[in-house]
């Protein structure tokens, strides 16, 4: 090592300052005014791969990696020569050309008049930590990112006593409730999106939440300009127990829900006028059925059977009126239902006259019940009007789903798709609804139908996407 400057007191306390310099971790090395070194530790040695003998008389800029600029060095001389301390990260470079970062502290030290007569540079290597904060920086901004693109709002919150602080909200979050980060993160979340009359269930959520309980339900939340939306509420809690975090989704549902209220209203409005109409028809229908009766018994006319087919036909129309009214309801009450009962069942219900049934299956599947007995009734019936008194019906099994098919003419394939639509029909005794009820049941389940040619050429229904049952 280069001697030390010259000092008038070589006491104890010198011998414990140059050992405590040349002992410690941290590189120290000093140089005079303009920058060449007089003094290195063994540190600094390690730290830049320059052995005293090299560094020591050389300029301090062999240890310059290039990565600052001319004006970078500048204002560090400015500082020292001023007489204050320079504290800042340097890129540095080592003697075998690798770099290093390095926090740094540069001082001035004043001789007895007061003058600067030398710098003292401390360098503690910080080349693992600058990594590692780099590296937590790119994977926060990747997160960020991540969270950014998610479509749907998305928040990260703590539980900060009684208040339900924001750590991270996405974009789609802030665009969807319309609050600023500097908003969202001042307070308790719920003093922003939740009104006075939903706060105790807010509270209470938050506390199962805390408890470990994934909640998920619908929720009302206003916006920041004091909009009220529904949204649907998932929250999982997350971290060491009682939960500390939690992150929460909200879908907003608004739109659906109030479609379904429209549809809801829409529905039963129908259904209201249905019952009214069709209850207007009956009554004076029994009146002109019942005078039929009593006109057939006292007189013999070759018209009482025409009125009375008519008179069929218009309670054939009121039946499917009530039937399309009731389409909207959506299918909640579902069970297991043996396919060859049911049908069974639907043919008893129909005038089949010389018609042959043929049932192929023994599945059960999870349906309504009543529902699908319209379904097959329906369809048992389009296959007599459509193929005759004496047409076979054959009912059977498809993958994931049946089928109805028949032996008649069948049905062309420029027509298969409008036959399902109300008031479509082809023969003179048809209602045109019977296969828009068949269709509106089966997507009330949540079916798909289509209509292609059977084996022997005449019409043939499948119906899939049908859940099986377990039971027997």
């Amino acid at each position: 090592m280069e001697s030390w400057p010259e000092m008038n007191d070589r006491s104890m306390d010198l011998r414990v300052f140059r050992e405590a310099v040349e002992s410690t971790g941290h590189a120290i090395y000093w140089t005079d005014t303009t920058g060449r070194i007089e003094y290195v530790n063994p540190a600094f040695e390690e730290q830049t791969g320059y052995a005293a003998e090299e560094a020591i008389g050389s300029n301090a800029h062999i240890l310059q990696s290039g990565v600052h600029d001319t004006q970078f060095y500048d204002r560090l001389w400015e500082t020292i020569l001023n007489g204050d301390v320079w504290e800042g990260q340097i890129i540095n470079e080592r003697k075998n050309g690798e770099r290093y970062v390095v926090k740094q502290t540069i001082s001035p030290v004043t001789g007895d008049s007061g003058e600067i007569v030398r710098f003292v540079a401390v360098n503690e290597d910080i080349t693992d930590l600058r990594e590692s904060q780099e590296s937590l920086e790119q994977e926060r901004n990747r997160f960020v990112s991540l969270l950014n693109a998610v479509p749907v709002p998305l928040v990260i919150t703590a539980f900060d006593d009684d208040a339900l602080t924001v750590e991270q909200a996405n974009r789609a979050f802030r665009d969807t409730f319309g609050f600023t980060d500097s908003q969202l993160s001042e307070g308790s979340l719920d003093e922003l999106i939740v009104d006075e009359g939903t706060s105790a269930q807010a509270q209470k959520i938050n506390e199962q939440v805390q408890c470990g309980e994934r909640i998920r339900r619908e929720v009302i939340r206003h916006t920041a300009d004091g909009t009220e939306r529904t949204f649907l509420l998932t929250a999982t809690p997350f971290g060491s127990e009682p939960h500390e975090e939690s992150l929460a989704t909200y879908l907003d549902i608004t739109d659906r829900k109030q479609a379904e209220e429209a549809l809801k209203q829409r529905t039963e409005e129908l259904e209201d006028f249905a019952n009214v109409v069709s209850h207007d028809l009956r009554n004076p229908l029994n009146v002109a059925s019942g005078h039929l009766d009593l006109l057939d018994s006292a007189v013999e006319s070759a018209h009482i059977d025409a009125v009375r087919n008519a008179h069929e036909r218009m309670q054939e129309l009121i039946e499917n009126i009530l039937m399309l009214a009731r389409h909207g309801k959506t299918i909640d009450d579902t069970e297991s239902v043996a396919l060859d009962d049911c049908v069974s069942e639907s043919w008893a219900t129909v005038e089949t006259a010389d018609a042959t049934l043929n049932v192929e299956t023994t599945k059960p599947i999870v349906a309504d019940e009543s529902r699908l007995r319209q379904v097959f009734t329906n369809l048992i019936r389009n296959a007599i009007e459509h193929g005759g008194e004496d047409v076979t019906i054959s009912v059977g099994d498809l993958d994931e789903g049946f089928y109805v098919a028949d032996d008649g003419a069948g049905i062309p394939e420029a027509e298969r798709e409008q036959v399902f639509e109300a008031s479509h029909t082809s023969t003179e005794t048809g209602t045109g609804l019977g296969l828009a009820i068949v269709r509106e049941v089966v997507e009330a389940h949540g079916w798909e139908i289509t209509v292609t040619e059977s084996r022997t050429g005449g019409a043939r229904f499948e119906i899939e996407g049908v859940k099986g049952s377990n039971k027997k």
